[in-house]
């Protein structure tokens, strides 16, 4: 099973992860804005921080769980490799996890973009007839 594919979109870059469990859904879709952000091969995971989003709905909660670890690379100046969710659930919905990266070095880390934010056009977060997750999030440039 592949874990996520880039999409195009005019201007900007959108991914559509896939996941067997809510969980792995969560854990490609992360993988696949980190990876849009640096080559993870140049990371290492020396930092861990906690991550912990809440939402009304599922398609909030992956906006708002991407908003964070993008929020958390930008304010604390690190490169995320990785996450291992401890915890989702949907009454209410929230997210929990541990995310690991380093402190951002210009001279070690390959970057190739910035993301600006997570946005909710043609978001989706749904399961298949297969039982199959999948998730389509567009970040802005």
């Amino acid at each position: 099973m592949r874990r996520y594919e880039y999409i195009e979109h005019t201007g900007d870059i959108g991914i559509r992860a896939y996941g067997n469990s809510i969980e792995e859904l969560f854990i490609n879709a992360a993988q696949g804005l980190f990876e849009a952000i640096a080559d993870l091969s140049t990371i290492d995971a020396t930092t861990q921080i906690d991550i912990e989003v809440s939402a009304e709905s599922l398609e909030e909660l992956m906006v708002a769980w991407l908003d964070e670890l993008n929020f958390r690379h930008e304010v604390e100046e690190l490169f995320l490799r990785r996450v291992e969710i401890t915890e989702i659930s949907d009454n209410p919905y929230r997210a929990t996890a541990v995310a690991y990266g380093e402190p951002v070095d210009f001279a070690k880390h390959v970057v190739y973009t910035e993301i600006k934010s997570v946005t909710y056009h043609q978001l989706f977060v749904e399961k298949a007839p297969d039982n199959q997750w999948v998730a389509q999030v567009i970040f802005d440039l």
